[in-house]
């Protein structure tokens, strides 16, 4: 399968991101400019006095107009291009009197493009050196964020409490802070302190719907059911005024139905389930809850409804073989042997026995961290060459003569590009593929350790089956 026929055109050419390695590696860390370190310390070597001297002013409007662009392709979106154009004025003019904005907005831009690491480093560099910008607030929430993207919660938690000495001045962004502090706490298991912390989100902010469901979730954690269930209700019972709404509510309708399900309120886990858009991302598990709770009602018919929409419109999901074992108990409640029967032999037939499975499990395992530090490992490596392929662009208005030692350092990189592809197009492939096999192992792991043995319960279903099924023909029913 080639996936690269379709990504690369899109990805290939995102030439740049190694300015940042230089930037993060040796600007930021050494004080050696990738620039001066690769690029341009022949070049130097070789120009003269006048050729050095550039024009502060043309400088100045040139980098201008890159910085607009640049906030322009941000607002778009499109955080790449975005990123390219902020490392130009980077590397080519640092002394540019936007240049706080221009490093907070590359910031975002890599945490965007999910370079996280890079991002965080780009912040940090931030609050050295632009303690005094309007923009920090912007940047201590971006490293907040990407902390917590990076797992490293303490460290998310620890910008929080930078942020909470001073909520008033941190006012526009107090309340994603507090989400994200709140979810910090969650994940390290601190579940008195997320509730506490989330509660503060207030109503009107953005993030009061997930703020909401991360403390029911809290809740549940510390087994108070009923305050959990509360919490969901109210979010259930929140106006959907967006996709965005919509997904926090149908997954609060999600929980909190299968809650009900378990205190045995199934007429109560029904209604909340059945309210779950069928575009929800998890839709497939409403309908097994619907199943389910269907059955415990004696509700055949809405059984067979709701699963035979499962296994048509999720054919190869990890609730398959559940969704089989349930219709052929319903099959059975209406005394529809041979449709039974087919339901309990698709597992059989389809599904390996359970016992089977470990031994693929433990290998997988053993390999999928090892596959994935090798993906890290290629990233960077596509990283540095692409970023290689870089064209040099002058800073000089289209009307005037572009210097000759640009225009020979353009052509030998373009030479260079020339022998490059070759082995970037290669490495991206392999790379892709790699990417697309690991989340396939995962989900392949993921799904055979939480199965039950439903090939058991289908075999000792089919017994059933043939056994009621011989006794009605026996008595000419």
């Amino acid at each position: 399968m080639n996936f690269s026929r379709h990504k690369k055109n899109i990805n290939f050419l995102k030439p740049i991101l190694l300015i940042l390695f230089s930037l993060f590696f040796s600007q930021l860390l050494a004080g050696i400019s990738f620039a001066k370190a690769e690029t341009g310390k022949e070049l130097n070597n070789s120009l003269s006095p006048q050729q050095n001297k550039f024009d502060e002013r043309e400088l100045e409007v040139a980098a201008n107009k890159i910085y607009h662009n640049g906030l322009k392709l941000y607002k778009d979106g499109e955080y790449w291009k975005c990123a390219q154009e902020l490392i130009i004025i980077m590397d080519f003019y640092p002394q540019f009197d936007k240049m706080d904005k221009v490093v907070n907005y590359l910031g975002h831009s890599l945490f965007q493009e999910e370079l996280t690491v890079a991002s965080i480093r780009m912040f940090n560099y931030f609050l050295k050196k632009y303690r005094t910008s309007e923009h920090l607030p912007d940047a201590l929430i971006g490293l907040e964020r990407a902390f917590y993207q990076q797992k490293d919660y303490k460290q998310a938690l620890r910008v929080f409490y930078t942020v909470l000495k001073k909520p008033q001045k941190y006012k526009k962004i107090i309340d994603e802070a507090r989400y994200i502090a709140g979810k910090s706490h969650y994940q390290l298991s601190n579940f008195d302190m997320a509730i506490k912390t989330l509660r503060k989100v207030e109503a009107r902010s953005d993030f009061y719907d997930s703020a909401l469901y991360t403390a029911a979730l809290s809740y549940l954690k510390k087994s108070n059911v009923a305050t959990a269930v509360d919490y969901f209700l109210k979010i259930t019972a929140l106006p959907i005024i967006n996709g965005e709404r919509r997904n926090i509510v149908d997954n609060a309708r999600l929980t909190v139905g299968l809650i009900y399900y378990e205190l045995n309120a199934f007429k109560a886990s029904v209604h909340q389930l059945s309210k779950i858009s069928a575009k929800h991302e998890h839709y497939q598990d409403a309908l097994l809850g619907l199943g389910w709770a269907y059955l415990k009602l004696g509700n055949y018919e809405k059984v067979i409804k709701n699963l035979n929409i499962l296994k048509n419109r999720f054919p190869n999901t990890a609730n398959a073989e559940e969704s089989y074992f349930l219709l052929g108990q319903a099959y059975i409640a209406l005394r529809d042997y041979d449709n039974s029967l087919e339901s309990y032999r698709t597992i059989v037939e389809l599904y390996p026995e359970k016992k089977n499975v470990p031994g693929l499990i433990r290998k997988v395992n053993n390999n999928l961290k090892q596959t994935e530090k090798h993906v890290e490992e290629l990233k960077v490596k596509i990283l540095v060459e692409e970023t290689k392929l870089l064209d040099t662009i002058p800073l000089v208005d289209p009307g005037k003569e572009i210097p000759k030692y640009l225009i020979k350092k353009k052509k030998e990189l373009r030479d260079f590009r020339e022998k490059m592809i070759s082995n970037l197009l290669n490495e991206r492939d392999h790379l892709l593929i790699m990417q697309y096999n690991i989340d396939n192992l995962i989900k392949l792991v993921e799904r055979r350790e939480r199965r039950k043995n439903w090939r058991g319960y289908a075999e000792y279903g089919i017994s059933r089956a043939l056994f009621l099924k011989e006794m009605s023909t026996a008595r000419g029913n």
